[in-house]
C-alpha cells in the first residue's frame, strides 16, 4: 500500500487549524481553510485507488470459487459502491447477481474493474444537485449537523458579513472539525488507516465545510 490516510489527514489537520505561524502571511482564514479542504483532492484520490485496487483483488480472486455465497457479493457490492461512480457500480452490481456461468462473470468483472472509475467528494460536488444522490445529500445534511454548520450558518446569515463574523463562524468551523477528526486518531496518533464506512464521512464532512465556506 501507498502512504495510506496519512496525507490526507495530515491535509485535513492544517484545514482545522490556523496557527500564528500561518497566520504571519496568511490574512484570510476563510480562504485558507478552503484551500486546505481542496488540498485533499489529490491524497483523497490516492488513498481511495489503493482501497479500490485491494477491493478489486479480493474480489477477483473470490470469485475464483464457483460455489461463492451470495452474501459475500454482497459484501462486495457495499465496498464497491462507496468507491466507484454510480454508472459502473451499476454495471458491476448486474455481475454480481447470484447464478450464471462464474468464469464468465469474473472475466466480465475483470474488464468491467480494469475501466472502472474511482470517485471522490470532489467528482460528486462537481455535478449538479440533482445528480448526486439522495443518500449522499443525507450523508452531507448528517455531517453539516455534526459540525453544527447548519446552526452556524443561520446565526451567520442573521446579521451583515462582516470580517469579524467571518473571523468568528471560520474558528467555529475550525475547532468542529478538529474535533470529528479525533475519530481518526489512536493511541500513537493519526491512524495510517481508514476504513471506508469512517472515509464516507470524512468526504461528506469535506462537502459540508467547502458549502459553507462557497456560500457566504
Amino acid at each position: 500500500m501507498n502512504a495510506g490516510a496519512l496525507p490526507l489527514l495530515a491535509r485535513l489537520g492544517e484545514a482545522a487549524s490556523f496557527p500564528p505561524t500561518v497566520r504571519n502571511y496568511e490574512s484570510d482564514p476563510w480562504s485558507y481553510m478552503r484551500r486546505k479542504l481542496g488540498d485533499c483532492a489529490g491524497p483523497l484520490r490516492e488513498y481511495k485507488q489503493a482501497l479500490y485496487t485491494e477491493a478489486r483483488a479480493r474480489l477477483l480472486e473470490d470469485l475464483r470459487d464457483s460455489f461463492l455465497k451470495p452474501g459475500a457479493l454482497l459484501d462486495h457490492k457495499e465496498i464497491f459502491e462507496k468507491l466507484l461512480t454510480p454508472g459502473d457500480y451499476a454495471d458491476l452490481a448486474f455481475h454480481l447477481e447470484p447464478g450464471g456461468d462464474p468464469q464468465s462473470r469474473r472475466e466480465a468483472v475483470a474488464v468491467l474493474l480494469a475501466g472502472a472509475t474511482v470517485k471522490t467528494v470532489f467528482d460528486v460536488e462537481a455535478l449538479p444537485p440533482e445528480r448526486r444522490g439522495k443518500p449522499w445529500q443525507a450523508l452531507v445534511e448528517e455531517a453539516s449537523r455534526r459540525l453544527e454548520l447548519d446552526k452556524l450558518k443561520k446565526i451567520f446569515d442573521r446579521r451583515p458579513k462582516t470580517e469579524r463574523r467571518r473571523a468568528y463562524a471560520v474558528r467555529r468551523a475550525r475547532r468542529n472539525l478538529a474535533e470529528f477528526l479525533t475519530v481518526t486518531r489512536g493511541e500513537a496518533g493519526m491512524r495510517d488507516e481508514v476504513t471506508l464506512f469512517v472515509l464516507a464521512r470524512l468526504e461528506a464532512v469535506i462537502a459540508a465545510l467547502l458549502r459553507l465556506l462557497n456560500s457566504c
